[in-house]
C-alpha cells in the first residue's frame, strides 16, 4: 500500500536578510559569492498518516518505509547546466552548482512561512515596482519567518535556525552514526537530480511522539557554505506552489499485503489462512482477535509440523477487519486433496459474543508448489488482465476510496479466471512520450477469490491516471501496459486549482 503526505509549508531564508519567498514556487539553495548563503524550510503533516495508523489501513508502523521526494526545477539541458545567469539576491551572476551534498536537519521550532515571493526588485519583477503600482512590495516581504526570525516577534535562537558551526558539529555526529539534528544526507553528481531521501527513522519518531514535528530544514554542506567564489551557485527545487503536477511529497510504502493461501494451501510450506470480518458492508476490527482450531472431516483435531494440536491458535490482526494464521501441514501426515475445516471462535464485536464460523481448504500436494530436479519448470500459460471496480476513463472525485479488482484470465480461455500469487500494479501519468511514475511498483492483494489493490485518490492530484499490471507466472514475467485509465477530478469545477 503507498500512501502520500504532500508538502503543506515552504519557505526559502538567506542570511543577513529579512526577507523570505515563502509563495514562490521555486525553493533556491545558494553558495559561493560573499559567502551568501540561503537554506530551505520545509513542513508536513505527519496525522495524516498516523491516522491510517489508528484506522487500521497501517497498523504496523514497523512495515513503513517513508521517503522524501522533491523534484529539481533544474533543465537537464546541458547548454543550460553550463550558462551563467544574472541572480535575483545580491545582483551578482550565478551558475547551476554541482558536485555537491545536500544535508537535511530538523527544524526545533515553530515557523510561519511567510508571504513574500521575491528577494530584490530586480528586471524580472521590475513591473510590480513601478511607481503607478500602489502596493509596490507586493512580491516583497519580511513578515514570518527569514534569517533572523520564525515568525513575526519570535526570533530564530541562531540567525539561519542553526549557525556554520552547529551544524558543522552536528553533520560531524550524523557521520559518525551518533544522534545528531542532522537527519539526512543526498549527493549530486551533476545538480538536476531529484531528491529522493529516505527519513523512515525520523518520521517514524514524529508518529511514536518522540520527537515533535516542526518540519525539515535543507543547506549546502557546511563546509560549501563558509566557501567564496566569484559566482554564486545555486540549485532549485519545486515547491508547494508549483502550478505543475510535481508537488513535493513524502510517500509511505507500507509493506504487508494480504497473500491468503486458501484456495492453495500447499503440504510443506508455511499458508496463511484469513478471517474477513465485514459489519454490514464494511471491514469492522473485532473487540478481541479471534481464535482458530482446524480439524477434520471427522472433527478431529489435527496437529502441525511440529505435532502441537491446532486448537485456540490465537490469530494476528493485520488490517482493519482482517486477521490471519500462519499453517504448516507435515506432508507425511496427510494425504493431497483432502478438506479440512478451520473454526474461528471467540467473536467478539463491541461487546456482543457473536457464533463460531466454519470455513474450510483443500490440502494439495508439495508437487504443486515445490519442484526440485534435473530440469527447469516452464510454464506457457499466460494472462490478460480484466479490471473491475473502476470503469474505463471514469471521472472519479479526489476522495473517493476505490477497491480495484484485477483478474487474470488465462490466454484462449473465455470463462476460467485463475488466482495469481504474484501480481503487481504500477499508476502513472503522461507528459507527451514520457510515463511518470506515481505509484512505482507494488504488489496486489491475494484474497480467497481475487485478486485486489486499494486506491485512495485523496493522493492523487487531478490528472489522467493510467494502470500497469505485471503478472508473474512461472519464469515469465509479463507486464501488461495500458489496461486502464481514469481521470481525478477536483471537487468543485473539475479542475485543479
Amino acid at each position: 500500500m503507498v500512501y502520500k503526505t504532500y508538502i503543506s509549508k515552504f519557505n526559502t531564508i538567506i542570511s543577513g536578510s529579512k526577507l523570505n519567498t515563502g509563495l514562490n514556487p521555486i525553493a533556491e539553495l545558494v553558495y559561493g559569492h560573499d559567502t551568501v548563503v540561503s537554506r530551505i524550510l520545509m513542513y508536513f503533516d505527519h496525522n495524516k498518516v498516523k491516522e491510517q495508523i489508528d484506522n487500521g489501513n497501517m497498523p504496523d508502523i514497523g512495515k513503513m518505509k517513508h521517503t522524501l521526494h522533491i523534484t529539481n526545477a533544474g533543465s537537464i539541458d546541458f547548454t543550460q547546466l553550463h550558462q551563467k545567469e544574472t541572480s535575483s539576491i545580491n545582483d551578482n551572476t550565478k551558475i547551476r552548482a554541482t558536485s555537491f551534498d545536500i544535508i537535511f536537519f530538523l527544524i526545533p521550532k515553530p515557523w510561519d512561512r511567510g508571504k513574500g515571493f521575491d528577494y530584490s526588485r530586480n528586471y524580472l519583477n521590475i513591473d510590480f515596482y513601478s511607481k503607478n503600482v500602489i502596493d509596490a512590495n507586493r512580491l516583497y516581504s519580511e513578515d514570518g519567518s527569514n534569517w533572523f526570525q520564525r515568525m513575526n516577534g519570535l526570533t530564530w535562537e541562531e540567525p539561519g535556525i542553526y549557525s556554520n558551526d552547529k551544524l558543522s558539529e552536528e553533520y560531524d555526529k550524523f557521520s559518525a552514526g551518533e544522534e545528531s539534528i542532522v537527519i539526512g544526507r543526498q549527493h549530486f553528481d551533476v545538480g538536476n537530480e531529484n531528491i529522493n531521501l529516505d527519513i523512515t527513522d525520523v518520521f517514524n519518531k514524529f508518529l511514536y511522539g518522540d520527537l515533535d514535528n516542526y518540519g525539515i530544514g535543507m543547506a549546502f554542506s557546511p563546509m560549501l557554505e563558509v566557501s567564496d567564489s566569484e559566482y554564486e551557485n545555486y540549485v532549485g527545487w519545486l515547491t508547494d506552489k508549483t502550478n505543475t503536477f510535481f508537488e513535493p511529497f513524502v510517500e509511505t510504502r507500507y509493506d504487508d499485503m494480504v497473500s491468503d493461501d486458501r484456495a492453495n494451501f500447499v503440504l510443506g510450506k508455511k499458508n496463511r489462512l484469513y478471517l474477513y470480518c465485514t459489519i454490514g458492508d464494511h471491514l469492522e476490527d473485532l473487540s478481541l482477535n479471534p481464535t482458530v482450531t482446524i480439524r477434520n472431516g471427522e472433527g478431529e483435531i489435527i496437529r502441525d509440523s511440529t505435532g502441537r494440536e491446532m486448537t485456540w491458535i490465537m490469530s494476528k490482526r493485520q488490517a482493519k477487519g482482517v486477521y490471519y494464521v500462519d499453517l504448516k501441514l507435515s506432508r507425511s501426515d496427510f494425504e493431497p486433496n483432502t478438506m479440512l475445516y478451520d473454526t474461528w471462535t471467540n467473536i467478539q464485536y463491541q461487546g456482543t459474543l457473536l457464533d463460531d464460523v466454519e470455513l474450510d481448504f483443500v490440502i494439495k500436494e508439495s508437487a504443486s508448489y515445490f519442484n526440485i530436479g534435473n530440469s527447469i519448470s516452464t510454464n506457457d500459460i499466460t494472462f490478460n488482465p480484466v479490471t473491475a471496480g473502476i470503469k474505463e476513463k471514469e471521472q472519479i472525485k479526489r476522495g473517493d476510496i476505490r477497491k480495484l479488482v484485477i483478474q487474470a484470465k488465462p490466454s484462449y480461455s473465455n470463462n476460467t479466471i485463475q488466482l495469481v500469487d504474484s501480481m503487481d500494479i504500477r499508476l502513472y501519468v503522461k507528459d507527451g512520450t514520457r510515463e511518470i511514475d506515481v505509484i512505482e511498483w507494488d504488489k496486489v492483494n491475494k484474497a480467497f477469490l481475487e485478486n485486489y489493490y486499494m486506491i485512495d485518490t485523496n493522493i492523487l492530484i487531478p490528472q489522467r491516471y493510467f494502470v500497469d499490471i505485471r503478472i508473474k507466472y512461472g519464469m515469465n514475467s509479463i507486464i501488461h501496459h495500458d489496461v486502464l485509465q481514469f481521470d481525478i477530478v477536483d471537487d468543485l469545477n473539475n479542475k485543479y486549482a
